[in-house]
């Protein structure tokens, strides 16, 4: 039987490249295509696959929450991470998230299906995994954190966010620092550099500077 696989990539043209030559593998078969992190959960769903290629950085409901609920919903189904972004933030969040693989944009499809196969067959696939794991920023952002850091992605100020989340700008302020240590960012500004590149930079309406009060 050959592998399922479900394909997320908010990128039509990525998406339906990378389909087509995995498709081209006689042991892998594309079933079908998402352009968002909604889409791929509703989409595992109902199509039971083995691996979940999942693109981190999307708009609306990101790679990491989507790995996360269709790890939760489907213990069957394994999730490889696929993605231009290879520092440890992105990494770790994913794998925290409970995904089993991890490959980069800038590999070739022959490793990706190579990933495909390893994942499937109950091993890991990570990139340099002994650095990447380890440290004390092995942790996930909570919901509310990840809440905030829409808010920074979307050019809102604290006062916004807090306004948003019936919260002070204080507690913002709080989960702002306490991102950037489970994360191991050590300013404002790369927190900022990491929430609009894992949303895709929707609705920043140009904006993106780190959020003020």
């Amino acid at each position: 039987m050959p592998i399922k696989v479900v394909l997320a990539d908010d990128h039509k043209m990525i998406r339906e490249a990378l389909g087509a030559m995995l498709s081209r593998e006689p042991d892998i078969q594309v079933v079908a295509y998402a352009s968002n992190g909604s889409e791929a959960i509703t989409l595992a769903q109902a199509w039971k696959p083995d691996i979940v290629l999942m693109d981190v950085c999307m708009p609306s409901v990101d790679g990491i929450e989507a790995a996360m609920r269709i790890v939760k919903l489907l213990p069957h189904t394994r999730v490889i991470a696929l993605s231009a972004q290879g520092e440890r933030p992105f990494v770790s969040q994913m794998v925290e998230a409970g995904v089993q693989g991890y490959v980069l944009k800038d590999e070739s499809v022959v490793t990706l299906a190579e990933a495909v196969r390893a994942v499937a067959g109950g091993q890991t696939w990570l990139p340099d995994s002994s650095q990447i794991l380890s440290g004390p920023e092995k942790r996930l952002l909570s919901r509310r954190e990840r809440l905030v850091l829409k808010g920074l992605a979307e050019g809102k100020r604290a006062r916004e966010v807090a306004d948003v989340m019936g919260i002070s700008t204080k507690t913002v302020d709080t989960y702002r620092r306490r991102m950037m240590s489970k994360l191991g960012l050590e300013s404002q500004a790369e927190l900022m550099k990491y929430a609009v590149a894992l949303h895709g930079g929707a609705g920043t309406g140009g904006r993106g500077m780190p959020m003020q009060a």
